[in-house]
């Protein structure tokens, strides 16, 4: 599988890792810590990872999440992490103006993504099951925080796949840092990932690769930094052809079909990896000029390596943390 974002790290005494495969992606983790507390964090991982998929599968017919979708437009009960990841995506509609939207679970399934992507019968559909579709926003969840209870709308079903790697990432990486006091981590779920260090003196800091969409085997330069949080979108990784011709995975929700912009990849870098992960995705719908304003306007501090179809690279923002990447066109913010 492909994945944006290489890591590579310094050298120290006390450090592990491991990679495993769950939610539809490789997860890998690094920390350092004690000897003794090693083997408990990574099967630590290993088990949350697996719980968060269980939760929120869409491939799994008795996960939580297919349990609200077969349940729209009756009042279910749900499950503290459903709860705080419908809370993030009805903020995010909002704060994207719907570019995020997590009911495009029908829209994906018309474009062929219906199962797994490794498992996708790329020529499953035709193109008469397209439906007319026509710039719509569709109405808000209706989420009761004191009852913990939810109720989709009738006729509309969820794929959180958009924001839940990302929140799995940030909440794993929480725990660790401040239950187990590792003081050194990454966390990499499929592009999605957070950094951390407590080395004042920045002598060994994490670094990142960036990936050259054209020629994923090579990076386009590094960027290091004790703490980071770095998505990486992409309509080039997961695509397959059909009637219709190519499809990929990230809907535009204007028109519930795959995305039409100039961008084919987006990297955005801050200090969440949720909002990382939301802006990558908003840019690549939007391109790159409609979606970096949105960006600055809505996210001050994230800054964006936009990649275009006619193989321009493009960063927005305003650090020198860059300075080691190819990039053929800068566009400084104050």
């Amino acid at each position: 599988m492909m994945t944006s974002t290489n890591v590579t790290q310094f050298n120290m005494p006390g450090q592990y890792e491991c990679s495993f495969h769950a939610m539809n992606t490789w997860i890998e983790v690094k920390f350092q810590a004690a000897e003794n507390e090693a083997e408990n964090l990574i099967l630590l991982a290993k088990n949350w990872f697996e719980t968060v998929e269980q939760c929120f599968s869409r491939f799994r017919a008795n996960s939580e999440l297919c349990y609200l979708n077969r349940s729209a437009g009756e009042t279910c009960m749900v499950s503290d992490p459903m709860l705080e990841v419908l809370q993030l995506a009805e903020l995010y509609r909002i704060k994207t103006d719907h570019i995020f939207e997590p009911f495009v679970l029908q829209a994906l399934k018309e474009a062929g993504y219906c199962e797994s992507f490794e498992l996708l019968n790329i020529d499953r559909l035709d193109s008469s099951q397209f439906r007319d579709c026509h710039t719509q926003t569709y109405p808000f969840i209706a989420l009761d925080v004191k009852m913990k209870s939810v109720r989709l709308p009738a006729g509309l079903h969820l794929d959180l796949g958009g924001i839940v790697k990302s929140w799995a990432v940030k909440r794993f990486a929480s725990y660790i840092r401040n239950k187990r006091f590792v003081e050194k981590g990454l966390l990499n779920a499929g592009g999605d990932l957070l950094a951390w260090s407590s080395d004042e003196e920045k002598i060994h800091q994490w670094s990142i690769g960036i990936e050259d969409p054209w020629n994923p085997k090579k990076e386009l330069g590094v960027i290091s930094r004790n703490e980071m949080a770095v998505a990486t979108s992409s309509t080039l990784g997961r695509q397959w052809t059909n009637s219709q011709g190519a499809q990929h995975h990230l809907i535009d929700p204007r028109t519930m079909r795959p995305s039409t912009s100039d961008t084919v990849q987006c990297t955005v870098i801050g200090q969440d990896p949720i909002e990382c992960e939301i802006w990558s995705k908003t840019i690549c719908i939007l391109g790159r000029e409609e979606g970096t304003k949105l960006l600055l306007a809505r996210a001050p501090g994230y800054e964006a390596l936009v990649f275009t179809e006619d193989c321009q690279s493009h960063f927005y923002g305003k650090s020198d943390l860059w300075k080691t990447v190819d990039i053929d066109e800068y566009h400084i913010t104050i």
